[in-house]
């Protein structure tokens, strides 16, 4: 179908880097009193997977030019601390408390609303940004609610069982009725690179169920869509999560991208039980699994091995270090990028997940999230097969 498609493409293309190759973004907010908004344009091709830079604010106002190459997501912090969810040492990273949109060659977006407690603000301009802002209009309320109800119980702002309780109902349904209107975004504008991006989105938080998502990739237009990285990812997602079903035969790994430099190849521990643990050195509960993987590794050293695949935004700068600095986790380990995404190839959408393989290469079992669930059923497994 795409091959069918090569000159509409080519004219879209042509139209595009026609234009002027910056993108310019401004805005009055009401209660915008920083003095600077923090920039991040998402590019999973640069060191860090995004560019960042400084807006000055003045009178509740600013402007800002920049180059741009291509269709990306980017967000603005306001730099306030009164839309920051604190608690405790940390924070809710509420999308609700920045200013999101997309840039793209040619894009001129003027930003309108006000700063409350969160982000109440949003882009207009263009397509794309036009009915993400429409939806961001009327799920930005919801989720901050639902961010609020949850600083107030972790900060123990709230004490009584059954008023936490019901706040964590409330929360619960707020949040499903953002789910909702994402779906509704996704299904009413299937030809908006936008919602291509909401889509990818919503896989990578689980969202979204595997049938559902290939409902919404087969409606999009990709007479529109073919180029954009948000649409080329949904696609291999989609392939991902066919491919690696459970019962599938695991899809082969073959890499130079590993902890020692030498060619690692998945195929070459067959006979053994393997699981691959997609992980990153950013991830706490990825970490704090490991000393049950080790511990089972050596349960069943002659049975089973283990594949670590880390997900990093620094080219695996702080992934070696990790490696190097503790001996006892140096088990297989490889590095997605953006050349060899691992990730996308096995939909992972996330960490950990741990995905079990047989002797035969068959996957038997899917994980997410570090619990006791796995180790039990690999127990179960060498008690049943061994």
């Amino acid at each position: 179908m795409r091959g069918k498609l090569i000159l509409f493409t080519l004219f879209c293309s042509i139209n595009l880097f026609a234009q002027e190759k910056t993108f310019t973004i401004s805005g009055k907010i009401k209660g915008l009193d920083s003095k600077y908004l923090t920039l991040f344009i998402f590019d999973k091709e640069l060191p860090n997977g995004y560019s960042k830079d400084s807006i000055l604010v003045v009178n509740e106002s600013f402007t800002y030019t920049a180059p741009i190459k291509k269709f990306l997501y980017a967000n603005i912090s306001p730099n306030l601390e009164r839309v920051i969810k604190r608690t405790g040492n940390g924070y809710y990273p509420a999308k609700s408390s920045t200013l999101q949109f997309f840039a793209a060659p040619g894009f001129n977006l003027k930003f309108t609303g006000e700063i409350t407690d969160f982000a109440d603000a949003y882009p207009y301009g263009e397509e794309n940004n036009n009915a993400f802002a429409n939806l961001n209009r009327v799920i930005y309320p919801l989720l901050n609610e639902s961010v609020n109800s949850s600083v107030k119980i972790s900060n123990k702002l709230v004490t009584d069982t059954t008023v936490i309780k019901k706040m964590k109902e409330s929360a619960s349904l707020l949040d499903k009725k953002i789910v909702e209107y994402k779906h509704a975004f996704v299904r009413n504008f299937p030809n908006l690179a936008s919602a291509a991006w909401q889509l990818s989105d919503m896989l990578i938080r689980s969202q979204v169920s595997n049938i559902l998502a290939t409902e919404f990739y087969n409606m999009m237009d990709n007479r529109l869509l073919t180029g954009n990285i948000y649409y080329d990812e949904v696609e291999k997602r989609i392939q991902g999560f066919s491919a690696t079903a459970v019962g599938k035969i695991v899809p082969e790994i073959s890499t130079k991208n590993t902890y020692s430099g030498n060619k690692f190849e998945l195929s070459s521990l067959r006979g053994k039980y393997v699981i691959i643990d997609f992980w990153g050195t950013w991830c706490g509960p990825c970490i704090a699994g490991m000393p049950k993987m080790k511990e089972y590794l050596d349960k069943y050293k002659d049975k089973m091995e283990i594949l670590g695949v880390a997900s990093e935004s620094d080219k695996g700068i702080r992934w070696k270090k990790f490696i190097l600095d503790n001996p006892k986790y140096q088990w297989n380990h490889i590095l997605s990028s953006t050349n060899e995404d691992f990730i996308l190839q096995f939909s992972v959408a996330g960490f950990p997940t741990k995905i079990i393989i047989d002797p035969n290469g068959k996957i038997l079992e899917r994980y997410v999230g570090e619990d006791e669930t796995i180790y039990k059923r690999i127990d179960e497994l060498f008690t049943k097969f061994l």
